[in-house]
Formats: C-alpha cells, structure tokens, sequence
C-alpha cells in the first residue's frame, strides 16, 4: 500500500470550537437565486423514496426521505448533472451517508451509500427519480449565507478509521481575515493526509488560499461549507467536498 503524506503549512495559531437552512425569496452576495426541486421514486424496492432540495448554481441542500427516515443532505452538482453529497453530522461526529449519481432532464439516477456501523458492511441503494412536475416549484427560495460567516466554526466529518474531513475557520487578527485549518485523512488503495493551515482575506461568505501551486475556494451556507479546488492539486489528490457544520466543544488536534 502506498502512502501519500501532503502537508501545507503557514504560521498561524489554530484553536477549535445540522441541517441546512434556507431563508424565502432575496439574493446572496453574488447576487444568484436559487430553484427548489423534488424528485420522487416510482418504481422498484425504493418505491416512495424522495428527494427535496433547494439549487443554487452548483450547491444543494436538502431532504433524503425513505419510510421513517428523514435525513439532511447537501453537495454539489457540476455542469454535467454529476451529483455529489453528504447528510448532516450526526451526534457521534459521523454522518449517516453519502449521496451520489447523475440528473439528465427529470430523471435523476441516484445512489445512496450508507454509512457502516461497527464491522457492517454498507450496500448501496438505487433509486430512479423522476422530477414532481405536478407541483408547483417555488421560486425565490435561498440558499443563504450566514450573516456573520467564519467566526469560529468547525466543519467535516469521519467515517470510522477510513476517512476524515476537517475544516476549522475563525477570524484573524486583521479585520475581515479567515484563518483556517484543513486535515483530511483517507484510506484505500492509498493511504491520504493532507494538513493545510494558513490564512486568507473574506470575500463576503468566501474567501480563497493559495500555496505550493494548489488553490482553493471555501464559501460558507448556514450549516455548512463548500471547497473547490481553482487550480492545481497536491500530488494528484484535491480536497473538494462538501462539509457540514459539526457541533462539538472539542479542541481540534491532529497528532
């Protein structure tokens, strides 16, 4: 097994400290409004399923519903209707599952991935939606950003030893500065860590960093983070993803 250690790193102190809201009718700071949309399941072992979420550009937020299960999902949809997410981080620090799969017109081919408990082994599920064209869509309705975003948050998530994504912002001692921490750790066919900390100007609910080549863009929404990478990667691995916010009172430490 290959082993793949990245570090990045600027002088910076770092300390530690779901769902998704979304608030009715009005514009971000870039200005961009956002769709609701609600997909239905109509046939086969997950007949009933549902999935209800609010677009704007490429970021969801939303509900997964599945018999009693009622779970927060949020991610990200690129140009070619590739659907990537998560749920919302449940009390242990872990989330329920991940959400992928690819939307042509009013057809939505979704997979669900649960996450495993103790040595259980997750099986995927498949669902094919179909666009809910007979109710109304609302308009308007926002993704918002938080109104004071970056002032001491602490956002990701880990599933078992196999993976962990951490990102911790807080303001800096300038004003209108972020400093920040990413540590992100996988396993599989290599063995993944990558640590950056640094600091960067807010640009509204987003600010972006630059090092050694790889740049990125962190924007804030109430309950969560989206980064994506702008250039660049480190050793052919990027840290992109979606990272809900975690309620802990833990200090953030990596060994």
């Amino acid at each position: 097994m290959r082993v793949i250690t990245i570090f990045l790193w600027a002088s910076v102190a770092v300390q530690m400290t779901i769902g998704c809201q979304n608030r009715q009718a009005g514009q971000t700071q870039q200005g961009e409004q956002s769709r609701d949309y609600h997909w239905i399941c109509r046939q086969g072992e997950h007949l009933g399923a549902e999935i209800v979420f609010a677009r704007m550009g490429d970021v969801f937020c939303g509900e997964y519903t599945q018999g009693n299960s009622n779970i927060s999902i949020m991610g990200m949809i690129d140009g070619e209707g590739n659907v990537s997410g998560v749920s919302a981080v449940m009390p242990d620090g872990s989330i329920a599952g991940k959400l992928s799969g690819k939307i042509i017109g009013d057809k939505f081919d979704a997979v669900w991935l649960p996450t495993p408990t103790g040595i259980e082994i997750s099986k995927s599920s498949e669902m094919k939606l179909v666009l809910n064209t007979s109710e109304e869509q609302k308009k308007g309705t926002l993704l918002s950003p938080p109104e004071a975003p970056f002032l001491n948050n602490l956002y990701g998530y880990d599933i078992g030893e196999r993976e962990m994504k951490l990102i911790h912002v807080e303001r800096g001692a300038k004003k209108e500065e972020v400093i920040f921490h990413l540590h992100i750790e996988e396993s599989g066919i290599d063995e993944i860590m990558i640590d950056i900390q640094g600091a960067a100007p807010i640009n509204g609910n987003s600010f972006r960093y630059k090092e050694k080549g790889y740049e990125f863009e962190i924007t804030a929404y109430n309950g969560f983070i989206t980064l994506k990478t702008i250039s660049g990667n480190l050793n052919g691995h990027k840290a992109d993803g979606v990272y809900p916010e975690k309620i802990i009172n833990d200090v953030f430490k990596v060994n």
